[in-house]
């Protein structure tokens, strides 16, 4: 069964606003472009210019984070010395193509790089005192984490005292006493000196990685290394940090490079990745429904190890073989997701009152508790907990929605959790087994008490009322030159009242997609609905939410609307 959905569309700019949009090649025309650009908090023509620049003088300057110089200092050190350098990562997308990031480029300049990925089911998150042993095996005296390591004080210390110095790069916010490291390179942390950065970028730890790396080649006299950023856009898209700023200047070039990159690992995953036939510049929704899942498939199935070699590895051979792995490992992720969501559509009501959605998920893998709770969270709109039992622990993802602030509703039982992190839409936790249930109700009064007076039915959020008939192919092109799309610069949603279908088919396995042809004042526009194959329409006129896809087919462009929600015409 699928809930009802609010559309709610965005007031409009103030009468008369308008924008100098002269210089794009679109050829747009009309007042919708800049409606768009307004809802995206593009309000001047110096805002325009910003937001469609393009080019490398868009990156900051690396030495502005806190504590760079430091690491940089540390680890060019460590490579001049001939010294092992541990690099330890996390085993999501952000950690994979953060961790090749740092290996590529201490490897480039000549050092010993020796890397570690923990495994979800056994090592869980973080820093352990079992791969810093696993470093000391390995005569590592400097470990650089990637995308972790903020919080890890005990560990951290742990290392110090078996000779072993660290760097921390992360992107966390941190909630214990600062490490004992020797640089802490996160941009959440207040420098030392008290200086401001010239922008504050809210990176994901790939593009903290990145920047590492920027600032090891300006030390040792080399150009921006251009060929790791498509690494950085790939853990930039997947760990959905915002797209404004230097995110999205490291996304726009990362994808540019992408598409002509030499490095085999990604050039197997994009062939393995794309439809037979589609080509052209890929875009965030590629690496977001398509590349990403292939990478975190290994490591939500336990381990991630395969995915960093791929990402590491200079030979084309070695990259194919490992592409296929990825793809079957996806395959069997996707058949677990599936029996995994049978298994928790069974143990809830979507019209239950219920103010969070909680489901046990005993004997899945650890690593599709996330997916799932997400899933939980934007069928029903309430905050998604997925957990399972094991060793007579709790250990749970989370999603939530505006309502609900999961770490702060989660920090009032910060004594109680074995492991717990995360941010207000999202969490994981481990705790006792007996003391859950008094979490979970503790969760649904903070979730009741906020849901006070909120809507109850999960909403679609649209830019603009449009005809059907106003759309042209400049139309398609202006939304392309508004990529790359992500948090922060959501990809434009647009809504036709009394839509007039032409050809109506259900597409798919068991007819689960659907397949639409409208009329425009005579001109034909498919449109494609994912998993709307069971909506009731009747014979007439329909209302539609939709956004506007192009894709290369063949070396042909063909533009189509993707359906995010439709039913038979209200007006």
């Amino acid at each position: 069964m699928t809930l009802d959905r609010e559309w709610q569309i965005a007031e409009p700019p103030p009468p008369g606003f308008r924008l100098d949009l002269g210089f794009l090649s679109s050829g747009v025309r009309g007042p919708l472009p800049a409606r768009l650009l307004w809802n995206r908090g593009v309000r001047t023509d110096s805002d325009v210019a910003a937001y469609f620049s393009s080019g490398l003088d868009d990156f900051l300057d690396p030495l502005s984070l806190p504590d760079m110089a430091l690491a940089v200092d540390r680890i060019y050190r460590a490579i001049k010395n001939n010294e092992n350098i541990g690099v330890f990562g996390d085993f999501d997308v952000d950690g994979l193509t953060g961790t090749a990031i740092v290996l590529r480029i201490v490897r480039s300049l000549g050092g010993q790089a020796v890397p570690y990925i923990p495994n979800r089911e056994t090592d869980g998150h973080g820093l352990s005192n079992q791969a810093i042993d696993s470093f000391n095996d390995a005569g590592v005296t400097l470990i650089v984490t990637v995308d972790t390591g903020s919080t890890a004080v005990e560990e951290i210390k742990y290392a110090k005292t078996l000779g072993i110095e660290t760097v921390v790069t992360d992107h966390h916010l941190i909630e214990t006493e600062r490490p004992e490291a020797v640089a802490l390179v996160n941009p959440h942390v207040e420098s030392p000196d008290n200086e401001q950065p010239e922008e504050s970028v809210d990176y994901s730890g790939a593009g903290v990685a990145f920047k590492l790396a920027q600032a090891l080649s300006t030390a040792d006299g080399r150009e921006l290394p251009e060929y790791l950023l498509p690494l950085a856009a790939l853990g930039t898209i997947a760990d959905i940090v915002p797209l404004i700023s230097e995110n999205r200047t490291i996304v726009r070039e990362g994808l540019r490079v992408l598409g002509q990159t030499e490095l085999p690992g990604l050039r197997a995953l994009l062939d393995i990745s794309r439809a037979p036939g589609a080509s052209g510049r890929p875009t965030a929704e590629l690496i977001s429904f398509y590349v990403a899942p292939r990478l975190n498939a290994p490591g939500r199935m336990g381990d991630a190890e395969p995915s960093l070699q791929i990402l590491s590895t200079d030979d084309a051979s070695e990259a194919h073989a490992l592409a296929d792995r990825l793809d079957a490992d996806n395959t069997r992720r996707r058949s677990l997701s599936e029996k995994a969501w049978e298994h928790a559509s069974s143990q809830f009501d979507i019209q239950s009152d219920d103010p969070i959605v909680a489901v046990n998920c005993d004997g899945f893998p650890m690593g599709l508790l996330g997916p799932l709770a997400g899933r939980l969270n934007e069928l029903t709109g309430k905050p998604g907990i997925a957990y399972q039992i094991v060793d007579s622990f709790a250990r749970a993802s989370c999603r939530s929605n505006t309502v609900l602030d999961l770490h702060a509703a989660l920090s009032n039982h910060s004594d109680k959790f074995e492991r717990f992190g995360g941010h207000a839409r999202a969490a994981g936790f481990s705790i006792k087994q007996e003391l859950l249930t008094e979490l979970l109700d503790d969760l649904r009064k903070h979730a009741a008490w906020g849901a006070l007076g909120a809507p109850t039915l999960p909403k679609i959020h649209a830019d603009a009322e449009v005809r059907l008939e106003d759309l042209t192919v400049s139309t398609w092109n202006f939304v392309a030159a508004m990529e790359p799309f992500g948090e922060a610069n959501r990809e434009p949603v647009l809504v036709t009242f009394g839509a007039v279908p032409l050809d109506v088919r259900t597409v798919g396995v068991g007819g689960k997609h659907l397949k639409i042809i409208f009329d425009a004042d005579g001109r034909r526009i498919d449109s494609i609905g994912f998993g709307l194959g069971d909506r009731e329409l009747g014979s007439g006129a329909v209302d539609i939410v939709y956004q506007l896809r192009s894709e290369v087919w063949r070396g042909r462009t063909r533009h189509q609307l993707g359906l995010r929600d439709i039913r038979p015409a209200k007006r």
